[in-house]
């Protein structure tokens, strides 16, 4: 057995490793075909040769001894064709693969084209036909399988150009698809022989984005590689095929999971750690040991996840790991290609996530990013240098409920933005129809009506019913389902005008043809986010073979909560819950009506609730007191009482004791405080775990 020898080479420099990759006549016997030009067996480590190699390398077993991984994003291997030995005439070219993921576009297992007009390219298309592209007397021809290769298991795959007469493309020793043709091979003379990667780079076209000078590496591994200017017979491919016996299983890493936090019955709270997905995509980032930031939840298994394989998206996590996020800011204009949102900053350039709180009461974290486009282009630039940006801020309680906070720092004259679109994140393999129900979200209003909306080919635009909703619950197949509330009032903003909030689906066929052939779904199924990294915008899902999403509802309206001659802020309550669609309206309730907070302590004024916050906020006039507080919190049915937030500004450093109609409730599951010190106070937050209808007096005493 030949040892296992791995080859890594940092990411970021273009390193030019030259491979022991020789032709046939200096590795093998000299009883070896004569006709064999081009042999990559990869069974010795790198080192000088005739052959570079560029990105992330890493040796692993393959069919016969060794192989090389290609990561899909940084691995080619590439051999200057001046002064080589370059196939003329008949030509044969073969390999094992074990494929990860098909590419994003046409990428080869070898590449020995220039312009489609000399040589030839044997390589994967992006729904995983295997081709063969070649140039034959006075034309540049194209064969391709219907089927796809599979993912995950070693396939042989070999192609035979006979000059003047056929291509075949071989899969496991059998004939695949074949083609007539005329004319004789035309090599390429000059330029580059490369694997794995294009050996010139394209124009990469896509629904909503262009992007020129593309490169498509493969995502596999690859071994044997072989180059003929002879005719292989069926027999000897056949034979070749056979020669491998049982195959083993292909060293590829799992990738059907996106990672979350370390969990359990862990405490509540905020953290930060390195969120690992797979090798080859984590050792793209050049990150410290905590970049990413999650929140744990010790009464229930959800999650709440700034990763930077999503740029750091906030998403909710449900117990079967069903990702969820109610969108960012987006807009678009002449000044961006296609539109600018923080899901195109790839390396998370402009994208940044901090813990601001973390107590046992409650948690807030800042997410800021700037609205970029796929090219780095930030919205508003051209009248303002600094762009468009928005600070983000996620105030969430041990309930896994939250307010979000968008505060968009705009530009003039003012543009519209999208700034809510229910998304749901998929791991290669997973389709739509697996994590959610065909009656997939739950519109409701404040006096508990309700209607559903099926996605399905006669699914409409807009949600209407029911009238005046302003609560949209998602139908996972999960315990646990994500929601948002926001404010019922009428709306009146530069996207338009409307009585309540504005709701719309997302739908893949939707009448505005967004696009001609059939879906895979029936939902707006896209695959350029999450973890991808090569630009793209608008790219549908053809294979569940990438990581995706798909579009619940999109251009969802409210109004503002603020609204400056900079900036324009608004707020929603979101989070998961065990509970159904109609349970959502006490909440809403709670949070829109929340009920009227007297004090009756002299050494305290305030309490105004904070729907910002989702908290009674009340002041210590002088802050060395030691008074004790009392309040009443006048619940009704109208505005009931679950769940409140207290905080108290100026408290001090000391923890409180707390009485509920003067009884003490001790702390714990029921009741969470915390101390916060800024910069001028040590402030007070209070959690308890309340569910009322009827007014409650609190007393909280500073020992």
């Amino acid at each position: 057995m030949k040892s296992i020898v791995n080859w890594l080479v940092t990411l970021g420099s273009v390193c030019q490793l030259l491979l022991f990759a020789q032709s046939a006549s200096s590795q093998t016997p000299q009883t070896a075909d004569p006709g064999l030009v081009y042999y990559w067996s990869f069974d010795k480590p790198l080192e000088k040769g005739t052959d570079s190699f560029i990105g992330n390398l890493e040796g692993v077993p393959g069919v016969h001894g060794m192989a090389l991984k290609f990561d899909g994003f940084t691995t080619c291997i590439e051999r200057k064709l001046n002064n080589v030995k370059k196939p003329v005439g008949a030509l044969t070219v073969e390999s094992w693969i074990a494929l990860a993921a098909y590419p994003w576009a046409w990428s080869p297992i070898v590449d020995c084209s220039q312009d489609e007009l000399t040589g030839f390219f044997f390589g994967i298309s992006n729904e995983g036909h295997l081709g063969m592209k070649i140039a034959s007397g006075n034309s540049w021809q194209e064969l391709e399988t219907e089927t796809s290769l599979p993912l995950g298991k070693w396939t042989h795959v070999a192609a035979v150009f006979i000059p003047g007469e056929k291509v075949t493309i071989y899969i496991n020793g059998e004939e695949a698809v074949s083609r007539k043709i005329k004319g004789n091979f035309i090599p390429t003379l000059y330029g580059s022989l490369t694997i794995g990667r294009n050996a010139q780079s394209k124009t990469w076209v896509e629904r909503q984005l262009t992007t020129e000078n593309s490169f498509f590496f493969l995502d596999g591994i690859l071994d044997e590689v072989k180059i003929y200017d002879r005719i292989k017979s069926w027999e000897e491919i056949r034979k070749e095929f056979a020669s491998a016996g049982n195959l083993p299983a292909p060293a590829l890493s799992d990738r059907k999971l996106f990672p979350i936090g370390a969990h359990g019955t862990g405490n509540f709270g905020a953290f930060y750690t390195k969120l690992d997905y797979y090798k080859e995509w984590d050792d793209l980032w050049r990150v410290s040991d905590v970049p990413d930031v999650f929140v744990r939840f010790d009464e229930s298994p959800v999650q709440f996840v700034f990763w930077r394989g999503t740029s750091y998206v906030p998403c909710w996590v449900s117990e079967n790991r069903t990702w969820y996020t109610n969108e960012w800011l987006e807009t678009w204009g002449s000044d961006v290609s296609s539109c600018a949102e923080p899901l195109m900053d790839r390396m998370c350039k402009f994208s940044h996530v901090r813990i601001i709180e973390n107590t046992d009461a409650r948690v807030v974290v800042h997410w800021r990013y700037a609205l970029s486009d796929a090219f780095d282009v930030i919205a508003g630039h051209k009248e303002n240098p600094r762009g468009e940006w928005c600070d983000e801020f996620y105030i969430i309680y041990p309930d896994q409920v939250g307010v979000r906070k968008m505060e968009l720092h705009y530009t003039m004259p003012e543009r519209k933005h999208d700034w809510e679109e229910q998304i749901v994140l998929l791991p290669p393999g997973k389709h739509p129809e697996e994590v959610i129900d065909k009656k997939s979200v739950t519109l409701v209003n404040m006096k508990g009506e309700t209607a559903d909306y099926t996605w399905d080919d006669k699914l409409q635009v807009d949600m209407p019913d029911p009238k005046g909703a302003n609560m949209s619950y998602v139908n996972f197949k999960s315990t646990y389902k994500p929601f948002f509330i926001i404010s019922p009032n009428p709306v009146e903003t530069v996207e338009g005008k409307w009585a309540s909030p504005y709701f719309r689906t997302y739908a893949a066929n939707m009448a505005q043809g967004y696009r001609e052939d059939p879906s895979p779904s029936a939902y707006g199924w896209w695959n350029h986010w999450p973890v991808v990294q090569i630009p793209g915008d608008g790219r549908w899902v053809v294979k569940a073979d990438h990581p995706s999403h798909f579009n619940l509802t999109t251009f969802v309206q409210w109004n503002d909560y603020t609204h400056t001659k900079t900036t324009r802020t608004r707020i929603m309550l979101q989070g998961m819950t065990a509970k159904g669609a109609k349970d959502l309206v006490p909440m809403a309730k709670s949070w829109l009506q929340a009920p009227n907070l007297t004090i009756k302590s002299s050494a305290y004024q305030g309490g105004a609730y904070d729907q910002s916050e989702r908290a009674y906020v009340i002041v210590k006039k002088t802050a060395a007191a030691k008074a004790s507080l009392d309040f009443t919190l006048e619940a009704s049915k109208e505005s009931p009482l679950l769940n409140p937030a207290i905080i108290v500004r100026n408290w001090g450093k000391q923890h409180a004791e707390i009485r509920i109609n003067g009884q003490k409730i001790g702390e714990g599951k029921n009741f969470r405080q915390g101390i916060v010190s800024n910069s001028d106070s040590d402030d007070l937050i209070i959690w308890l775990r309340l569910d009322s209808e009827k007014p409650i007096g609190i007393s909280i005493i500073n020992h």
